[in-house]
């Protein structure tokens, strides 16, 4: 079997292979869900989806509020009692308010709920809640429950939702073909998970020491906002159904916890997160306090280049703060982009100084190497990150882009595969490593690595070569 074929089996199999898998009618080997999708499926299919919703640029990439949602998200899953996984979340760039868990503990957050959430507590509750679905496998269940191709018709609600977000003929195009007359007993299903999510959620932001109370109040004012109108509905109610019942049980659970442990109900870093939310979206009338509205307007200047003004309102913030990165990366920004790149270099040593090894400081660092033409000691400077930390996924992928921008194809697409692998995203792993392969010409050690490593993608995905 030639590599090529292997490749196209790949996809075919992120298409097709799961619906095969239901129709084999596999034996229950313990739990039923895995019979039908197992964890390695569920963390395939999430993977493919974001990767997916990437490439169509429907994805808020800001090192800051990335560095923010995943420290968010990685402080409560270690906090849950059930089996834990490196949580992805990504901040969809649409005003609607929803969220929603992919398959494998992939979690889309947009940010229109996210400027929604008055305090850390209401963002923080809603992401808990999302992990407890990802924790309990609850998509998963919900396919098993069905039968025939209704995994199919599964796989097409997901993907319509997230391409949706992004492209709304897209995505009702996609859930329409794939949705067929499983949707209301999905949804239905669904209906029954969203009390457990409830309580196990309770129980995650107690022990992540955040005020549980958050939850409660951010899904009363949904629907109290939303009123009885179904045209008013916000996408969040839609996709997890809420009603007074509901409510009136998480309000019930939390009567009976001792008040004086509720922890945090908001945080600098959140206020910040959704100040600079707001500038980046164009977002305005958010009533925010100072220096939150400050912060707001600089960072709104930076992005429309008006470098000088930034550089005013930034300025006075970070010397109250100078250990801050909210204030520090954008000031140093507006400054390189002003050019005045030695005070610009002064402020980023300075907080390359303060949190050694940081994956955000690393891409901003090696960003303006790039945007200066200074591609090979980006490269270099990549290369040495990535060898003392091996398994940091966006270190390698900060590699990844250095390496292409210095002209050297084989390790900028052995870098992404790599990227990509430590994602568990199999397919997208495979076609990277095999585009490598095709510069290995003249290097056997590359030869021998990257067969290696499709080897391994291979065994790992079911596959055995002929």
């Amino acid at each position: 079997m030639t590599r090529q074929t292997i490749t196209w089996l790949f996809t075919a199999l992120l298409i097709i292979g799961l619906p095969g898998r239901a129709a084999a009618q596999l034996p229950d080997l313990g739990n039923p869900v895995d019979s039908v999708l197992s964890p390695a499926e569920e963390r395939q299919i999430g993977a493919e989806v974001f990767e997916r919703l990437r490439a169509r640029g429907g994805v808020i990439e800001d090192p800051l509020l990335d560095a923010y949602l995943n420290d968010l998200g990685t402080r409560l899953m270690s906090s849950t009692t059930d089996t834990q996984f490196a949580p992805q979340m990504i901040i969809v760039d649409n005003p609607t308010i929803n969220a929603f868990t992919v398959p494998g503990g992939y979690i889309a957050v947009f940010s229109g709920l996210m400027l929604a959430a008055r305090n850390e507590s209401e963002l923080a509750g809603v992401i808990a809640h999302e992990i407890a679905h990802a924790t309990q496998r609850h998509i998963a269940q919900m396919v098993a429950a069905q039968s025939g191709n209704s995994m199919t018709a599964v796989a097409g609600l997901i993907a319509g939702i997230l391409l949706g977000a992004v492209d709304p003929q897209l995505g009702a195009a996609v859930a329409t073909a794939g949705i067929a007359g499983a949707a209301q007993g999905a949804i239905n299903y669904t209906r029954m998970h969203e009390r457990e999510a409830d309580r196990i959620a309770i129980d995650t932001l107690r022990r992540a020491e955040i005020d549980p109370r958050g939850m409660a109040s951010f899904f009363e004012t949904l629907q109290r906002r939303a009123g009885a109108d179904p045209g008013r509905q916000f996408e969040f109610l839609r996709t997890h159904p809420m009603n007074s019942e509901r409510i009136s049980a998480i309000r019930d659970r939390l009567a009976g916890l001792p008040a004086d442990r509720f922890g945090a109900s908001d945080s600098e870093s959140f206020r910040l997160a959704r100040a600079r939310l707001a500038a980046l979206t164009g977002r305005t009338g958010l009533d925010l306090e100072e220096p939150e509205e400050t912060y707001r307007q600089a960072v709104s200047a930076q992005r429309q280049g008006r470098h000088d003004e930034a550089i005013d309102k930034l300025r006075p913030l970070y010397e109250t703060r100078p250990g801050n990165r909210w204030y520090a990366l954008p000031l140093a920004r507006a400054l390189n982009d002003a050019g005045k790149t030695t005070e610009a270099d002064e402020i980023l040593d300075e907080m390359i100084a303060l949190y050694p090894g940081d994956t955000t400081l690393l891409r901003v660092e090696i960003d303006w190497m790039l945007d200066r033409g200074d591609a090979q000691t980006a490269y270099e400077k990549a290369r040495r990150a990535v060898e003392s930390r091996p398994d940091d996924a966006e270190a390698v992928l900060t590699l990844s882009r250095a390496a292409g921008a210095a002209d050297r194809p084989l390790e900028h697409h052995e870098q992404l595969g790599r990227y990509f692998l430590l994602k568990g995203n199999l397919v997208a792993a495979h076609q990277e490593l095999e585009t490598a392969y095709t510069f290995t010409a003249d290097n056997p050690r590359a030869q021998a690595r990257i067969d290696s490593t499709l080897q391994e993608i291979e065994r790992r995905a079911g596959q055995k070569e002929d």
